[in-house]
Formats: C-alpha cells, structure tokens, sequence
C-alpha cells in the first residue's frame, strides 16, 4: 500500500442435517424397526438436547465435523505454524517467501487477472450487501426452526470464510515481513543517515534526472503528462520488473496486469495511491493521482505483490525497477519519487542545507511539478477517512513488527543513501 500526504520539498522553507440420526422404516402395517432409534430419540440427536450425547455426537450435529469445517481448520493451524515459525526465523521466512509463497501469490495473481477489473474492489463495495443478506437469511432461518443445528448451518460458513482469509495472509503475505531485509539481498550497509548524506543523494538524483527531463513533456509551468495509456504503462511496468527480476535472485516476477480502482476519485480521500490484495493476488492502482505518481505506485504495489512486504523496502524496489526501463516517463516517474522521500527527509534533518539545494540543483520543473501536485491535494488534504485509514495501516504496519508504522515508509531514505553509497 502507498500512503500520499503533503509534499514539503515544494516550498523553500517549508450445521450439518446430513447426520445420520437413525432410520424409521415403515412397512404396510406401520411397524417400527427395534433396531431403530426411537422418535423422541431422534428429536434429541437433532435437538442436541439429550444428556447422553457424546461430545463427538454434539460436534457432528453442530457440523463441526462436516468435511469442509474439518478441512478450514486444517488449513488454518498449519498457515499458523508457517507464520510463527517465519516470525522467529527469518532464514525459514527468506526461503519460505522465495518459494512456496511465491507460488501462492502468483496463483492467486494469475487466476483473478481473468477479470479486467478489480476483484477486490468489488468484494469491498459488496461487503455491505452480503452482511445484510446473510443476517436476513439467517434471521429468518432461525426463527422458523428451533434446532441448533439451523443456527450453526449458518455459522460455520462464516467461520470458514474467516480460517480461510486468515490463512491466506499467513501462508501467501504474512511471511515476507520477516524474511531477510532487503540491504541484505543487496548487500548494502544500511545505517542512520546524517543530514550531508541526505544533500549528497539528492544531489546525485538531480544529477541523474537532469538528463532525462528534457525527454518528458510537461504542461506549461505545471505537471508532467505520461505520454501513453494505463494499459501501455502495465505493459511497460511488466516488462522493466522482468528485466530488474532476471538481474537478482531475491525475488522472481510474473506478467499480470495491476488493477486500476474504478472509484479511483473517491478512493483519494484515503491519501492511498495504491493497495495490494493478499486475497485476491492484486495489485490495484488510483488513478486519479498525477501521472508521475502512477508508475512508481504501480512498480511499489507489484513489488509486494512479488514478496517485498515491509513499505520501505517496496519503495527502493519500486525505484530499482523504474530505473531498469528504457522509458523515460517511467525513470522520472522513479527519481521524482525518490528525491520527494529525499528532500523530505533533509528539509527536517537541516533547513540549511535544504535551502542550498532548492537554489543550487532543484529543477525547476520538478518544482513546478510538485507545486502542481499539492494543489490538486488540496481538495483530499484534510478528510475523515485518510484519518480512519490512516490509523488501520499504521496498527496493521506496527503488527507485522514494524515499529515506525506508516512512518517506514520515509525510511527509504537510508535504503536510499545506502544504494547511492555502493553505486
């Protein structure tokens, strides 16, 4: 997931009725079998109401036996091995995260891209609905039966579909947090960063774009224009992960079509510019962002749709990336990214050496075009949702044992100084 806000670097000082319960067989005369159950016998088996029940009797009743329980549950301790397992072991993560999850992801992946829309969107728009539609059919349900075996018909489903979502993220997703860090995979010392550290990157990613900027078109004294459809760029975004994949052995890649969200306008007031579902193997794109903002979003979701979970990390991979494309939208898409984290970062660390740089190396064209970027933000600056979803990322981020919560993914920064150092 990618969290938008301000871009400081802008300004200068800124139940189960299958169960047997025995046979009455009836012959010309009416006769009941002996070697049957009794009526009132039957009603207790199904009622659950007889004190002579076994316990395995009550769970059969109940359905807690039925194959599809039996098999959730199943799934559902062994995901739970699997995740705490790669919770204490980053090594059997790293291998995990490499191999069988890789699968996993790229199964799910593979298997929704037969919709041209997104899956995920539209199970989160229908929530609602199927909320309502099952407690009305279970509410009716219930009040014309007086077994518990009807309420518990209705419930195991439930239960199911949760063991099932929760095995998911530990089998597929969960893992990746904590395979090995991504400075290991490359080989980088990744440490804290002082502030001239912070002015040399981003005086070295000027330099780079420098050479590009004259390759992109913008609008007059405002925002850069991407030059090809969505679709060309998920074409483009396929092509540069491939190429960056073949180059390391840290993770592998797979040509699937990222997702833009329909409500993509909407979906802004969250300050969210994209978001990867673990459930169904995507990787959805807002679109309503600016155009530079897309590509990066793009390569940053489609990094953890690869096994690249913790937010920093996703984001140095998301800049790799773009730097392997031989398009140069998609490169400056990456360094402009990149030198907001940047110039962030050195704006508080030193106001000094921040106001050097916007007069000595900051392109005016990327001023412009972040100057352009916060007043379109203007409008989804200050609303209750980027509040509510904001608060839900931060505990979920902070759950997969990352402390600094949305907060890491500014911790790029040091990734960052750390790839320059070595290059």
């Amino acid at each position: 997931m990618v969290e938008r806000g301000k871009i400081v670097s802008t300004e200068n000082n800124s139940g189960n009725d299958g169960v047997n319960s025995g046979i009455i067989s009836h012959n010309q005369n009416e006769n009941i079998h002996l070697s049957d159950p009794l009526p009132s016998q039957t009603n207790d088996l199904e009622t659950g109401s007889a004190e002579e029940l076994s316990f395995l009797d009550k769970l059969r009743i109940r359905g807690f036996l039925s194959p599809y329980f039996t098999t959730a549950l199943l799934v559902f301790l062994f995901s739970v091995l699997v995740y705490i397992i790669s919770r204490l072991s980053p090594a059997f993560a790293e291998v995990w995260t490499r191999y069988p999850s890789f699968w996993l992801k790229y199964l799910f992946a593979k298997t929704t891209s037969i919709f041209s829309f997104s899956l995920a969107e539209c199970l989160l728009l229908s929530v609602p609905i199927l909320v309502i539609a099952y407690l009305t059919a279970s509410w009716g349900s219930m009040n014309k039966a007086s077994k518990p075996a009807d309420f518990y018909k209705w419930l195991l489903p439930l239960i199911c579909a949760v063991l099932l979502i929760v095995s998911t993220f530990f089998l597929a997703f969960g893992p990746s947090f904590f395979r090995y860090p991504l400075e290991h995979n490359l080989s980088l010392e990744k440490k804290d960063v002082s502030a001239e550290e912070l002015y040399d990157t981003a005086v070295k990613l000027s330099a780079e774009m420098d050479e590009i900027l004259g390759e992109v078109n913008f609008k007059y004294g405002g925002s850069s224009i991407m030059p090809y459809s969505y679709n060309e760029l998920a074409n483009k975004m396929n092509i540069a992960f491939m190429a960056y994949a073949d180059g390391v052995d840290y993770i592998g890649s797979f040509k699937v079509r990222p997702k833009p969200i329909a409500l993509s306008e909407l979906f802004t007031y969250t300050h969210i510019s994209g978001v990867y579902s673990f459930i169904t193997g995507e990787a959805n794109i807002n679109t309503n962002y600016p155009d530079f903002i897309i590509p990066f979003t793009m390569a940053h979701e489609m990094a953890h749709q690869r096994g690249i979970a913790r937010e920093d990390e996703a984001n140095l991979v998301a800049f790799l990336v773009c730097m392997e494309s031989d398009d140069a939208y998609v490169r400056y898409s990456g360094y402009c990214n990149m030198i907001n984290y940047v110039l962030n970062a050195l704006y508080k660390a030193d106001k000094t050496l921040y106001s050097d740089f916007y007069h000595k190396y900051y392109p005016s064209k990327v001023r412009s075009e972040f100057s352009a970027y916060s007043l379109f933000f203007d409008k989804y600056r200050d609303s209750s949702a980027s509040t509510v979803t904001g608060t839900i990322n931060d505990g979920f981020i902070k759950s997969q044992g990352q402390s600094a919560g949305i907060k890491s993914y500014g911790l790029v920064v040091d990734l960052t100084v750390a790839y320059y150092k070595n290059k």
